[in-house]
């Protein structure tokens, strides 16, 4: 059984592996079921990538880009990587 603790890791460790973000920043930690397994969903923000948008929808674009980590409780595998949307701006 892993920790919330080694779960982050585990999760930033991926993000870098799989997404290429060196740079993430911790925005949550949860415990939850995920297709009838625990899992720690830790979600990391990291800065969005905004060369391909144009000067106006840069404005309105939110700088920063969030992602759920599902890491299983019992193994410390990765299970899932989800886009984390914002309920409200």
């Amino acid at each position: 059984m892993i920790d919330a603790r080694s779960a982050v890791e585990t999760a930033q460790r991926q993000a870098l592996a799989m997404l290429g973000q060196p740079h993430t920043n911790l925005e949550e930690i949860e415990r939850e079921s995920h297709n009838g397994r625990e899992v720690w969903s830790i979600t990391l923000s990291f800065p969005r990538n905004l060369d391909h948008l144009g000067p106006m929808a840069r404005l309105a674009a939110d700088a920063l880009q969030y992602k759920r980590f599902l890491i299983d409780i019992e193994t410390g595998e990765l299970v899932a990587i989800k886009i984390r949307e914002l309920a409200s701006r």
